[in-house]
């Protein structure tokens, strides 16, 4: 997985950014399965050792009972209807890979390796062989590369709020496992917020005086996942999202209209522009 292009400064604070990333050769062999869902994963843990660690990956595809974790979902699958092993996973009448996937056009379709897994564990006796093991061709993967778009975010947390209302592939930092004390916050302050005082304390006062009571917590056993609620809401996160054609549309449908606010439209803009 590489990062293609990235854009600083977008909230005019040097600390926002949007970057885009090439995942269509995720689905290519096991190896670049384990490096794209642990790439993803080390960012939420911010591990960079996790990248490409089978450990990490094994734990992942065990998270929950039938369902492996949501980074598994940035491995995109792209099924092709001249294929037979392919029509397999397309011809039950209710599937996951239908139901979290795209019809791209009249012969391929786009979906994720998450919905896969999900449907060869809920049934195996359903497919002639083990659909895990369904990899994509290069040829495949430059088809991906045009319809399947990944990008990473650093942005705070309202603004985050307002993208995680599109129903769309996620992946968070962590601040339940990953600590300030380990990974210092940083926080978006907006100009007008920066004007205002209040029994002479500046927005910035409030928040440097959270994040001392957020580190006095720590030090007293509290833990993160506590102790991370009296964070200010102006603090940044880093954040994962990976789109197929209609739902990036969408995205961008609402969030580049002039009626969307300004910080959500500069990540919509920065999009759009490393899509170009």
């Amino acid at each position: 997985m590489t990062r293609s292009n990235k854009i600083e400064n977008i909230f005019d604070d040097n600390l926002a950014f949007v970057e885009s990333w090439d995942f269509s050769l995720a689905n290519t062999s096991e190896e670049k399965r384990i490096m794209a869902i642990t790439q993803v994963a080390s960012i939420c843990y911010q591990s960079p050792k996790a990248l490409g660690s089978e450990t990490l990956y094994n734990r992942l595809k065990a998270e929950s009972i039938g369902l492996p974790s949501s980074s598994f979902e940035f491995v995109p699958v792209l099924l092709d209807r001249f294929n037979t092993q392919h029509l397999e996973l397309l011809e039950p009448e209710f599937s996951n890979v239908k139901k979290f996937g795209e019809q791209i056009d009249d012969r391929y379709f786009l979906s994720n390796y998450r919905a896969l897994v999900y449907d060869y564990e809920q049934n195996p006796q359903r497919y002639s062989f083990d659909i895990r093991t369904l990899y994509n061709t290069k040829d495949e993967a430059s088809i991906i590369q045009k319809h399947f778009k990944v990008f990473l975010y650093n942005v705070d947390l309202p603004t985050r709020s307002q993208m995680v209302r599109h129903r769309i592939s996620w992946q968070e930092l962590s601040r339940r496992y990953v600590s300030g004390k380990r990974v210092p916050f940083s926080f978006y302050i907006g100009k007008k917020m920066q004007t205002i005082n209040s029994n002479s304390k500046s927005t910035q006062d409030i928040i440097d005086l959270c994040v001392v009571h957020y580190l006095e917590a720590l030090e007293n056993g509290v833990k993160p996942q506590e102790a991370r609620r009296i964070i200010p809401q102006a603090a940044y996160t880093q954040i994962w999202g990976a789109f197929m054609p209609k739902q990036l549309k969408n995205f961008f449908d609402l969030r580049l209209d002039s009626h969307a606010q300004w910080e959500i439209r500069q990540v919509a803009r920065a999009m759009k522009d490393l899509d170009s």
